[in-house]
């Protein structure tokens, strides 16, 4: 007989909710009225309530508005876009231009370096040339003086001559 008690004890939980907490107390400023600030226990106000306004659409928003605020979008996309592809080329010709200064530089070192052993070669053979032609003065005047005495008279013992070759052939006295 289980079924008996049940909605007994249901029913008596269902009063007791109802007796405790589910009812108002008088006065609520709450539950009362809307508006007006109520005051409890010698004139202090509790709370108040504001009036709520209905929520009206905004005069002239309609589709035409949407549309106009989606253009507007799409303008100023098209804007920062056309911005960013400026500055993209503006960096590029920056990066162009600091391209071309290096290569200008490098070209200039590499004609430097080049005027530099250009210069040192010549200087090179500059002296090269003057060695050569001291060379050949000196060998000159010893075949001068090998044509003449050590006293400076010409030599007279053409015995020694080599008239194929056109020099003289050493003496004894110039040899070691």
């Amino acid at each position: 007989m289980l079924s008996k008690p049940l909605p007994r004890l249901a029913a008596a939980a269902v009063l007791l909710a109802a007796a405790t907490g589910c009812t108002t107390i008088p006065g609520d400023p709450y539950y009362d009225g809307y508006g007006a600030p109520t005051t409890v226990y010698g004139g202090a106000t509790v709370y108040e309530t504001y009036p709520s306004y209905p929520v009206y659409p905004t005069v002239g928003w309609d589709r035409q508005d949407r549309w106009e605020n989606m253009r507007d979008d799409r303008e100023r996309r098209a804007w920062r876009d056309r911005q960013a592809a400026r500055e993209r080329d503006q960096r590029e010709r920056e990066e162009r231009a600091r391209r071309d200064r290096d290569h200008q530089r490098s070209e200039w070192d590499r004609q430097q370096r080049d005027r530099q052993n250009a210069q040192r070669e010549q200087r090179e053979r500059e002296q090269r040339e003057r060695a050569l032609s001291r060379a050949q003065r000196e060998q000159q005047e010893r075949a001068n003086r090998n044509s003449r005495n050590s006293d400076g008279s010409p030599r007279t013992d053409y015995d020694r001559y080599n008239p194929k070759s056109g020099s003289w052939l050493p003496r004894s006295e110039d040899m070691p």
